[in-house]
């Protein structure tokens, strides 16, 4: 009986766990698998219509352009390619619920598992297209990624390293001159791909990269070819890297958020299931151990007191 409390306990506990987890993915989204490939005939969602990135490598970026950092300064576009370092330039906005803070996680660890140092080596510049944000929020979403950065955070990485705000003009013309679309949706969020860009030191397009994994091999190899002016093309179906991906299951595009949360969940409820199993098949051997000494002992005790023997036994 105390066994069965036990278990009974565990469970309890478990269900607990698995609550507090599903709430806690809708404060902090886990990390999305790549979308898979969809298929062609299939019609878009109406929310990402249009939204198509328009690649324009070898394409010089609007240096003139004014954006506010994380402390309040007024720069310019251009005061981030006086120094002869190539540029990784994401377009995100910080309350994104699910894909724009991915992008940036993932990036962070790209970042970490170089021997090149933000700042020393390259600029990190990320630009919000949501006008609606402020200071507070981009220097929130700073300190919250360069605390996950596995090097020294030095003067060099706080100022290499810059999160901006825009006005709704201003972000525009950057992301039409890197061929970056958004929209946004009804309900306040914003439709829009998964890109980031690789910009040489002269402030040109040298490469995209689509999707939520960027190796750092990769992104060494291509702030390379970008110091050399190298300009590389890519390949492939850029839908993928949605923040919408297509679900084969139901024949339609879905948000990456939702289907994040539903994985989540499974794989919570799988985790349960393993340790229900795990629990009654070790109290099914622990019965077994302790009933087979017992046996042994009544065994022998039957044959000293002269019990016959069982029928079909040989003497």
């Amino acid at each position: 009986m105390s066994k069965r409390r036990s278990i009974l306990a565990v469970l309890a506990a478990t269900g607990l766990g698995l609550s507090t987890a599903s709430f806690a993915q809708e404060t902090t989204p886990a990390s999305p698998t790549p979308p898979k490939a969809a298929d062609p005939d299939m019609p878009r969602p109406r929310e990402v219509e249009g939204l198509e990135v328009e690649e324009r490598v070898g394409l010089p970026l609007p240096m003139e352009l004014q954006f506010t950092t994380s402390d309040g300064r007024v720069v310019q576009l251009g005061d981030y390619f006086k120094s002869n370092k190539p540029a990784v330039i994401a377009m995100v906005y910080y309350k994104c619920p699910v894909v724009c803070d991915i992008v940036m996680q993932r990036l962070t660890q790209s970042f970490s598992g170089m021997d090149y140092a933000v700042g020393e080596d390259f600029h990190a510049l990320y630009f919000s297209f949501d006008a609606s944000e402020t200071p507070e929020d981009a220097a929130a979403a700073k300190r919250g990624h360069l605390s996950n950065y596995s090097k020294p955070v030095t003067p060099a990485v706080e100022a290499g390293w810059q999160f901006h705000l825009a006005d709704a003009d201003s972000a525009r013309q950057l992301a039409d001159s890197l061929g970056f679309k958004y929209r946004r949706l009804a309900n306040g969020q914003f439709s829009h791909p998964a890109a980031i860009f690789v910009i040489t030191p002269e402030g040109r397009i040298s490469r995209y990269m689509y999707g939520y994994d960027y190796p750092s091999r990769d992104m060494k190899l291509s702030l390379i070819d970008a110091t050399n002016g190298k300009l590389v093309k890519s390949l492939g179906d850029r839908f993928l890297s949605w923040c919408y991906m297509f679900d084969p299951s139901q024949g339609k595009y879905s948000l990456v958020a939702m289907r994040v949360m539903q994985l989540s969940g499974v794989i919570s409820a799988l985790c349960v299931g393993a340790l229900v199993g795990t629990l009654f098949v070790g109290e099914r051997i622990r019965r077994r151990l302790v009933r087979s000494p017992d046996d042994r002992v009544e065994g022998r005790a039957g044959d000293k007191s002269g019990d016959p023997p069982t029928q079909g036994a040989t003497a």
